[in-house]
């Protein structure tokens, strides 16, 4: 795609950038996730520098559910058991739990990474920061979320005696690192191509971050 072209966010929808920002179309939730994969430089140029990006609220929810879910995972790896033996009560928590979760998530994670923008030499507003952070998570959530669904389907209440098939797990990890190092990748292009952020000390700021990270979960899981 050469840089003069924009994104097709569907077969129908092509939005106009010649006009103000207001006249952007919606996006349905697929459309969100595609170009977001895609096209995500272009994506926060144009929506996240808005006051209201779209579907924000489903976005917050989502990265609320996938850090539940990680909560889940992480009790089961320090005791070696879930606080719960049923999908009804781990899906009633995630989706009660997922709102008031992702509103702290949101605030924390995206208040910590426009520390690193202003560290890396970016600019702009502490909003945006968490907005590119909100919607660069996303699809690392939905892949989060989507796996449960497939393991409550392939084990049912099975799961949670830790009776589970290595192959399919191995995979859905692969599958989850993949996420979640893409979603470091989104930062990094939406730090450099929205609040211009020196590439050099994005890339030692969010590796150093990266590095913290992996460290504490080692750690943690070694006490």
């Amino acid at each position: 795609m050469g840089p003069n072209r924009r994104p097709l966010i569907s077969v129908t929808m092509e939005p106009d950038t010649s006009k103000p920002t207001e006249s952007l179309p919606s996006l349905t939730f697929p459309d969100l996730i595609k170009i977001i994969v895609v096209h995500f430089v272009w994506f926060a140029k144009h929506y996240l520098t808005r006051p209201k990006p779209p579907l924000m609220y489903i976005a917050v929810w989502l990265i609320g559910m996938d850090a539940v879910v990680g909560g889940m995972e992480l009790t089961y790896a320090y005791s070696g058991q879930y606080d719960l033996n049923n999908w009804f009560v781990a899906w009633v928590r995630i989706i009660v739990g997922g709102p008031l979760i992702g509103v702290f998530r949101y605030w924390l994670i995206g208040s910590i990474f426009h520390l690193i923008v202003l560290a890396a030499g970016g600019s702009g507003e502490a909003r945006t920061s968490r907005y590119i952070v909100l919607y660069a998570l996303l699809p690392a959530a939905v892949t989060n979320v989507s796996i449960k669904i497939v393991q409550m389907l392939l084990y049912q209440n099975n799961y949670f005696a830790g009776q589970r098939n290595a192959v399919f797990e191995g995979l859905f990890g692969i599958g989850m690192m993949i996420a979640y190092v893409y979603t470091i990748v989104l930062c990094f292009r939406g730090m450099l191509a929205v609040q211009h952020a020196d590439r050099r000390r994005s890339i030692i700021m969010l590796g150093l971050l990266s590095l913290g990270t992996i460290l504490l979960s080692i750690i943690s899981l070694g006490q």
